[in-house]
């Protein structure tokens, strides 16, 4: 297993590194070793997460040996709780590394990166009773109920137990046999199985282990939320936080501070305290049961009852702007209710002796139900949970009429919902530096714009990094399209998403581009309510063969329309994959909007998502309460600061949010480094720099803006005609290559060099692309060894290069140990490959493109992307292209690495030739000396401008006097005429008048 020395930490890797991922793993060992917070962007298939883990663990590794092997002891105290402590005594003053994520399934994909690791930290996950609970009875129920449900069997209750958990009773009694549990990674399915296999409660068990643990997996809100926080037995001093998929922490952390109560629920709590009150009663009647006073269940009926009342009297003039108040009017509203801080401790004691009441009467009949009257519990604690209201003045009060339900329009009554806004998501964070956390390290795969991101949570991040992807630039196509078929201009905005034109021009370009994409075709709407509006409107509309827009993108692809309501949601993509299979058409068009479940978490790699369309900017509805409130309050906060420091303004606020929406809808594809895809941009407002500049860094690079419709066809259409050159890309390969597990492959990682070296030039197959491991040790330590990190650099991160790597101590050719050390910059061991005289392919026609009814077919013949013609005279010329579209092979692969390690040849194609069609062989000498005399001249930054400037070329990613000027520009000064003048030799003949012309300009 490879060793890197990043930062003096010898960090071991399971595979060779890409150079991005070392530059990551640096990040995070500074920030570890600093004491300060970070925030990372890494694009998914950069092996983030593994890198993540790989670089703390190692850290953590370097202060001290992990807690394996410690003795777990265990006692059983008072109220019939266990305790676990750890009796390794250092372990104590060594920091807990606490890695949180989302959800269970991404935790479940962490631990499965941990097992690949060399490195075995005593760890525990942390699950809720949903997840972890194994009791008959008690594992049926959900939410509070359960909570209430399974604190009630651990209680004693008499002699006999009939009132005890056995699961719980054997925590004790597995903790001693088993001290070492948790030394091999442990999910949350393997917790549930010892448990079903040996007894112990899985829930108890991890809540205690987590005591003696290094490393902690748990869901956010563990540590967002105070309650769960104050519940972890952890020494939060000099502690690790790590928020893994973070683009979504600001709205999490805000939410949790936030409630909303609405006439529906009041009503159920309302009914609940009812039953408490007939349940007393009856108990006291029959069985002589006097241990609870129906009076305390009467009193809180009454004070919802008021609750009710005060909502429903809110005077509200507007049904679109509601009533709203600010934040500490919140106490004067409740404290007419007899609700205030000294009172609400006792409320919350009636509201829980109330849920054990109704627990106890639902297991008596069997039943299962939802306990409501939690939520009143909920609500205090979010309004009283400081002594102070010093909160109070992030937060704003609002009442709003919604539309009834039939239940309560019988009844006459209007639908309101209370709401208490946090719109400070910093308030859920401030918390850890009060607690002395070491750091807090937020990444993911979008976490762009990331200034806005850090001044919502209101803690510095002196460490930032936006990292590149690990594919090559001819693996993703990125553009704007801002006209249609028929030149109609694409804007989402209210002033023209509704006219019939645009619905019509906006489904003429998706027919036209579901024949040309592939497979899987995701579309992203910024609303259910224009993705509703356009299918109805393709549905109806038809032209002369009575053949609908609809009917002619089902003809390409078979359509699945994201379902508003979340229970339909497997089912739709169930319904996806199936139309994936379907061979009577070309793949399958998922219909969906940003910010719904599409966008966010799922995998759409290779022939699942070959292409992503955004349609228009998903800004926010502004008329929506929230989002207006939310504005007001960053434009107060804005007024107040004033020049003291950088605030976000709600204009600045709104607009990014729309950015970081279209982020997470277009991470959807490319999922890892064999895969590619489309990016397809179609609303005008892309091609402002303001906008593009908000688009995650990896993506900017590659972003073209097009003029018309016919030039976006040709390109994609040429994209995807040469992406089976791009390496494996069906399914079945992939699983092959991976063992069978496709979800791993977003974190799979390259097993040599060798891509990297083809910088400019397209691989040719998998099999020429990516060498196999096993062949790595005839190759040579050191040709593995060899980094380039200078070719792929983070946007912020153009001071540091990594270089010099050397070997030390290895035993044998796969234990490679790299000395990364931080501001060293001497050349790499591998020179580029660059084919000079390569060049575009003749344009071709394309196929007409479909348009409305009433337009006029158009046909889109070769212009600008016709960048290096070839001459028919020349066969030098014709052998060029054929290597572009073929893809180019490496030279000499097989000779010793030392003796092509330091060599640059123009490549040449090994086929069947006439003697006259390749170049004469002093041709190609003079073309490769000329390629070492530039890497002399030039430095390493403009070297590296050099290659991209060729693979601009090569990709055609720009004009030919584009690239002729930008050269002129590299090669100025005297000692660099030579260069100017040989690179003539490398141009078409009619362009040398153009390159003439450049080299006076800048001479």
């Amino acid at each position: 297993m490879p060793t890197y020395k990043i930062r003096g930490i010898d960090v071991e890797f399971p595979f060779e590194a890409y150079d991005c991922q070392l530059v990551y793993m640096e990040k995070v060992i500074q920030s570890l070793q600093e004491k300060c917070n970070a925030l990372l962007e890494s694009p998914t298939g950069t092996g983030k997460t593994l890198c993540l883990l790989c670089a703390t663990l190692a850290w953590r590794k370097s202060l001290g040996s992990f807690s394996t092997g410690a003795n777990v002891k265990t006692t059983e105290n008072s109220e019939g709780k266990v305790d676990v402590s750890s009796s390794q005594p250092k372990a104590s003053n060594l920091p807990t590394i606490i890695y949180s994520s989302r959800t269970h399934s991404q935790i479940r994909q962490v631990i499965q990166e941990l097992k690949r690791t060399s490195y075995r930290p005593k760890m525990v996950v942390l699950g809720s009773r949903e997840q972890l609970c194994i009791h008959d009875q008690v594992s049926l129920l959900r939410g509070r109920t359960q909570t209430n449900a399974c604190h009630l069997l651990c209680r004693r209750r008499g002699k006999n137990g009939k009132r005890r958990c056995n699961h719980n009773d054997l925590v004790i009694e597995y903790s001693k046999n088993n001290p070492h549990l948790g030394e091999e990674p442990i999910d949350i399915e393997d917790l549930v199985n010892i448990g079903k296999r040996f007894g112990p409660c899985p829930y108890y068990l991890s809540k205690e282990l987590h005591k003696a643990a290094d490393l902690v997996f748990a869901p956010y809100n563990y540590l967002i939320d105070r309650g769960y926080r104050k519940s972890l037995n952890i020494s939060w001093h000099n502690s690790i936080l790590i928020f893994d998929e973070a683009h979504n922490l600001e709205s999490l952390c805000a939410d949790a501070a936030s409630f909303d109560l609405p006439s529906w629920l009041l009503t159920a709590c309302i009914s609940e305290a009812q039953s408490c009150v007939d349940l007393c009663i009856d108990r006291r009647d029959k069985l002589n049961d006097k241990s609870r006073n129906p009076d305390d269940f009467a009193i809180l009926k009454a004070l919802l009852l008021k609750l009710e009342k005060r909502i429903a009297d809110v005077p509200i003039e507007s049904k679109e702007l509601g009533y709203t108040k600010p934040g500490p009017y919140i106490y004067e509203f409740f404290s007419d209710l007899n609700i205030t801080h000294k009172t609400a401790s006792k409320l919350k004691r009636t509201i829980e002796d109330a849920g054990v009441l109704l627990e106890e009467d639902t297991q008596q009949k069997a039943s299962s139900t939802n306990f409501r009257l939690d939520s009143i519990s909920d609500i205090i604690d979010i309004v009283f949970r400081d002594e102070g209201n010093a909160h109070a003045k992030y937060y704003r009060v609002h009442v709003k009429e919604v539309d009834a339900k039939a239940a309560d329009s019988v009844k006459g009554k209007a639908s309101r919902v209370l709401s208490w806004w946090c719109f400070n998501p910093g308030l859920a964070m401030e918390a850890f530096p009060k607690l002395g956390v070491g750091c807090v390290i937020l990444t993911s795969g979008t976490l762009s714009p990331m200034e806005s991101f850090a001044q919502e949570l209101k803690i510095d991040f002196p460490i930032r990094l936006e990292n590149p992807h690990v594919i090559t630039p001819n693996q993703i196509w990125a553009g704007v399209v801002p006209v249609g078929p028929s030149g109609r201009t694409f804007n989402s905005s209210y002033r023209t998403r509704d006219s019939m034109e645009y619905k019509q021009e906006l489904g003429n370009a998706i027919v036209n581009l579901a024949r040309i994409v592939p497979d899987g075709l995701l579309v992203f709407f910024p609303s259910y309510y224009l993705l509703d509006q356009c299918i109805g409107c393709w549905k109806n509309m038809t032209n002369g063969n009575s053949t609908s827009i609809w009917e002619r993108i089902c003809k390409h692809k078979k359509p699945v329309i994201e379902p508003r309501q979340s229970s339909l949601f497997s089912l739709s993509i169930e319904d996806y994959v199936s139309k994936l299979k379907d061979t009577s058409a070309s793949g399958a068009v998922f219909f969906a909007v940003c910010r719904g479940k599409v966008s966010e978490g799922l995998d759409f790699a290779d022939h699942a998502g070959r292409a992503v369309m955004i349609i228009g900017m998903p800004f926010a509805t502004s008329n929506d309460p929230k989002v207006r409130l939310k504005r007001e309050y960053l434009d107060q906060q804005s007024q107040t600061q004033g020049e003291l420091c950088k605030v976000l303004t709600g204009e600045e606020w709104y607009n990014q949010q729309a950015s970081r929406a279209v982020n997470q809808a277009v991470g959807r594809v490319i999922r890892h480094r064999h895969d590619y895809g489309a990016i397809i941009l179609c609303d005008e407002r892309f091609a402002y720099p303001h906008r593009q500049s908000q688009v995650s860094r990896w993506i900017q690079p590659h972003i073209k803006c097009f003029s018309k419709f016919g030039e976006v066809v040709f390109t994609l259409t040429r994209f995807f005609r040469d992406g089976g050159s791009r390496g494996p890309t069906k399914l079945s390969l992939l699983e092959a290559e991976n063992g069978g597990n496709f979800a791993e492959k977003s974190s799979e990682h390259c097993p040599d060099k060798f891509c990297l070296e083809q910088l400019v030039s397209p691989p040719t197959t998998s099999v020429t692309q990516n060498i196999s491991s096993k062949a790595l040790p005839s190759l040579g330590v050191k040709e593995v060894c060899v980094l380039n990190l200078e070719e792929i650099m983070p946007a912020n991160r153009a001071a540091l290069a990594f270089n010099n790597c050397k070997i030390k101590g290895c035993k044998n050719s796969r234990d490679i140990c790299i000395d990364v050390s931080q501001g060293r910059e001497i050349s790499s061991g591998v020179d580029e490959v660059i084919d000079l005289a390569g060049g575009a392919q003749h344009a071709k026609k394309v196929k007409d493109i479909e348009t409305a009814p009433a337009t006029k077919k158009r046909r889109f013949i070769s212009g600008e992307y016709d960048l290096m013609q070839h001459s028919e005279r020349s066969d030098e010329h014709t052998r060029v292209r054929q290597n572009a579209q073929s893809g180019v092979e490496l030279l000499h692969k097989d000779n010793p690495p030392q003796v092509r390690s330091r060599n640059v040849d123009l490549l040449t194609q090994k086929d069947n030739r006439a003697p006259d069609s390749g170049p004469p062989a002093d041709e190609e000498t003079r073309g490769s000396a000329f390629l070492v005399q530039v890497r002399e001249k030039l430095s390493g930054a403009e070297y590296k401008d050099f290659v991209s400037y060729m693979k601009a070329l090569k990709t055609k990613a720009m004009m030919m006097s584009e690239v002729l000027q930008s050269i002129c520009g590299l090669f100025s000064g005297p000692e660099r005429l030579p260069l100017l003048k040989r690179f003539k030799d490398y141009i078409p003949a009619k362009y040398h008048s153009l390159y003439e012309q450049y080299v006076e300009e800048n001479n």
